[in-house]
């Protein structure tokens, strides 16, 4: 998938739902296998390295794009065209994966809930609100709020679609022993 090579007018153009789902389904196992990579990062390496610091940011930056890839891909499909299967991308199960908020949180929530989408329309404070009902605690609101901001700001300036080098900016995505990076314009 190259994604980054996509043109502006690629980008706009509207997709059938087959189209997207494919398109949603590939982004997917890309974002599994980051996830899985994210995690073995986390979790069996030095994280003090900086080696292993600069491929978790990497991984988290990539990770941005592809959620931001299927955020871009289900809005080109026209709303009366969706479909439930559609409408599970982007999961935000994956999305607290990556910034590691704890497992209890997610388990609290029913599925069909809450999603990325909605969260991304929420302000900071709303954001905390509603997770802190689920049981998240002010560290993980922080990073969660810092997470939804860059997503924010990759898949506004659409910077991934139409290949635009970006520059990594430290915003705490993971943990606090793990910070990230973001994108940003270069």
């Amino acid at each position: 998938m190259d994604e980054e090579n996509m043109t502006k007018s690629e980008e706009q153009q509207p997709l059938s739902l087959q189209k997207a789902l494919q398109q949603c389904e590939l982004v997917q196992n890309m974002i599994d296998l980051s996830i899985s990579n994210l995690e073995g990062l986390r979790t069996k390496c030095a994280t003090s390295n900086d080696l292993t610091q600069k491929e978790i940011r990497t991984l988290e930056s990539k990770l941005v794009k592809y959620f931001s890839r299927q955020l871009s891909c289900k809005k080109k499909v026209a709303l009366q065209e969706r479909n439930a299967e559609l409408d599970g991308f982007p999961q935000l199960r994956h999305w607290f994966r990556i910034v590691d908020v704890r497992k209890e949180v997610l388990e609290e929530i029913t599925p069909g809930q809450l999603s990325l989408e909605d969260l991304l329309e929420m302000t900071d404070e709303q954001v905390c609100e509603t997770v802190e009902k689920y049981g998240a605690n002010r560290e993980e609101c922080a990073r969660l709020n810092a997470s939804l901001s860059c997503l924010r700001n990759v898949h506004m300036s659409g910077e991934q679609a139409r290949g635009m080098e970006t520059r990594p900016q430290h915003i705490g995505l993971g943990s606090s022993r793990f910070p990230c990076l973001c994108c940003r314009p270069g």
